[in-house]
């Protein structure tokens, strides 16, 4: 669902240009055109909306969740200091997606470039109010904006395993009415440790490392209330050991967290 891509921009041209030939990743070619033809910016709190005129009527519904999403956000990890971030809207999702290493995803945050960006190809359903299109739209925006404060949160986001960092993005952008009893082959948390290892479990058929990760931080949240995920993250930032910090608050270490917890889903 995301991917933090560490791109080098040319310092001798302005950010905005600098993102589009990131994105396009062709200064002269067709895609570059286009997309500089973008004119619509839009200020909503911190965040720089950039759309093109037929993304407008979906506009007042993205503000609604970007304020949900901040709400949300300000509840879980209190006050972070909040760097501005650009809110760019593509128009083709296969073109969003020739932009990440990851397949199916639909959106993405780089952290380098303090850029959010989906896309727009599912306008219609959602203005028609299609409710699986609606949810998806707003879980995809809260999931990739939980991974841009949690960047803001922390010192460096490569102290914490993949798991946990997904596993809180996925946990403010889920509605757990909207999600079945799951299913899932479980991953060893050491096996989802690496971007690397995430990517390669993302292949893997009868595994889910989202529902996985979602699951455990409601086990977290369920037994140890939801202020575990902030006690968790402020004394790994004093110790820059997370194993050693979540087996502090939480009393379990992270074999101890799968036979507790993952074991229960084994079929």
């Amino acid at each position: 669902m995301h991917k933090f891509l560490e791109e080098t921009l040319d310092p001798n041209i302005t950010y905005v240009q600098s993102v589009k030939a990131l994105l396009t990743q062709n200064a002269n070619g067709e895609s570059e055109r286009r997309i500089k033809e973008i004119s619509v910016h839009e200020n909503h709190q911190h965040i720089s909306i950039y759309y093109e005129e037929n993304f407008a009527a979906l506009l007042p519904l993205t503000k609604e969740t970007l304020d949900l999403a901040i709400a949300k956000n300000e509840k879980l990890f209190g006050e972070v200091r909040l760097a501005p971030v650009d809110l760019l809207v593509f128009e083709d999702l296969k073109e969003l997606r020739g932009f990440s290493e990851l397949e199916n995803i639909d959106g993405f945050y780089s952290d380098f470039d303090k850029v959010l960006a989906f896309h727009n190809s599912n306008k219609e359903l959602i203005l028609a109010k299609d409710k699986i299109a609606l949810y998806a739209f707003q879980k995809m925006l809260l999931h990739e904006y939980t991974h841009y404060v949690f960047s803001q949160k922390v010192q460096n986001p490569a102290t914490y395993p993949i798991w946990f960092i997904e596993g809180i993005a996925e946990y403010v952008g889920t509605d757990p009415n909207e999600v079945s009893f799951p299913y899932f082959e479980k991953i060893s948390f050491e096996q989802l440790t690496s971007s690397e290892q995430w990517q390669e479990a993302r292949t893997l058929v009868m595994s889910d490392p989202y529902l996985q990760s979602y699951y455990t931080f409601e086990f977290l949240t369920t037994n140890y209330e939801e202020q575990v995920i902030r006690e968790i993250i402020d004394l790994v930032e004093e110790t820059q050991d997370f194993e050693e910090s979540f087996t502090e608050v939480t009393g379990l270490t992270l074999h101890e967290l799968e036979k507790v917890f993952l074991n229960s889903y084994k079929n």
